[in-house]
């Protein structure tokens, strides 16, 4: 399993630098979009549609959606949901396995579309910037960054669970280590850039609230697929499981990092 793994790497990093570094503003948007109609045909899994036919009809109304956003440009708009949806999100991780309404599949497929629409939504906005290479890269930055600081503060400290009936391996000590690798990260970041205090403030609030939203978004994913008995969102990807195993903290970060950049006035 390690040459797959290794391989599919290495295609999927190789996507990344030409989507960021090569494609123009409609290649990029389109190519976004294809990544969430995948991502839906997995989400229709998770939201308890297993027919193919379900599935696929699934995935061409997430591409319907965010097609009809971008006709009416409103991509800026719709970012406004996904506060509702995460908070919601928090609810369920927190409650679970209380069962208060997220059980229902038209409510995970609701909650699916919400978040694929706002993650396509994002990046196209992201990528309108005149900075759209530096906010992205700070965007994965802080996403790759939480990872491995909660993986490797996790097994050298983790001791107190974060959600044990939802993913038993990840700890309290795992996200702040996380938290504390993403802050180093962000001071780095606004010396290079030159960034006064208050906006190397600023983006420090904007990281830590990103980061969580970006466990959460993980924490969610884990809840639907443990619901549904599932080990990954799919096999697509050998050695990696599924596209949304991939992307389930950006699918959560993107949005809310975008937004406040919006808000603050930086896009």
């Amino acid at each position: 399993m390690l040459l797959p793994r290794v391989l599919s790497a290495i295609v999927m990093a190789a996507l990344f630098i030409v989507a960021v570094f090569v494609l123009g503003e409609t290649a990029f948007s389109v190519s976004i979009g294809a990544v969430m109609l995948l991502a839906g045909w997995e989400w229709a899994r998770l939201a308890g549609f297993s027919a193919q036919t379900t599935r696929i009809a699934y995935a061409g109304m997430i591409g319907t959606l965010c097609y009809g956003v971008s006709i009416f440009s409103l991509q800026q708009s719709v970012l406004y949901l996904a506060p509702l949806a995460w908070l919601l999100a928090l609810v369920w991780v927190i409650r679970f396995p209380s069962q208060i309404g997220w059980q229902h599949r038209s409510v995970r497929a609701l909650f699916g579309a919400v978040i694929l629409i706002t993650s396509w939504s994002a990046l196209v906005v992201l990528r309108q910037s005149p900075n759209f290479v530096v906010w992205v890269l700070l965007l994965m930055g802080l996403i790759w960054g939480a990872d491995s600081g909660a993986y490797f503060a996790g097994r050298a400290f983790g001791k107190r669970k974060l959600a044990v009936r939802v993913s038993p391996g990840k700890s309290w000590e795992g996200v702040i280590g996380g938290i504390l690798l993403t802050q180093v990260g962000v001071v780095i970041f606004s010396y290079l850039q030159g960034a006064s205090v208050t906006g190397w403030s600023i983006l420090a609030v904007a990281a830590l609230i990103t980061v969580f939203v970006s466990v959460l978004g993980d924490l969610s994913e884990s809840l639907f697929k443990r619901y549904e008995s599932l080990k990954d969102s799919s096999h697509l990807i050998p050695g990696h499981g599924g596209v949304m195993d991939r992307v389930d903290s950006l699918t959560a970060a993107a949005p809310i990092f975008v937004l406040l950049l919006l808000l603050v006035g930086w896009l």
